[in-house]
């Protein structure tokens, strides 16, 4: 399963959010046609305003992340 399959299923909307702006990010960086690259291009700006849209996370406390990582 891919990252972007992992943050859909996981429900967290930055995670998934996150991940398809590194996808589509990749892609544009392989894609050999203008018109492909354009579309992506839009696509990963609006992604990007979502994700700007989206309220800043709060930092984590010790006991978060030491849940986070199975302790």
């Amino acid at each position: 399963m891919d990252s972007l399959t992992r943050a859909a299923a996981s429900g967290d909307r930055r995670k998934t959010l996150e991940a398809l702006r590194d996808k589509i990010a990749s892609s544009i960086q392989d894609c050999e046609s203008g018109r492909d690259v354009a579309a992506l291009s839009k696509r990963l700006m609006e992604v990007m305003n979502e994700l700007d849209a989206l309220p800043k996370p709060k930092a984590d406390s010790p006991l978060a992340k030491a849940k986070r990582n199975g302790a």
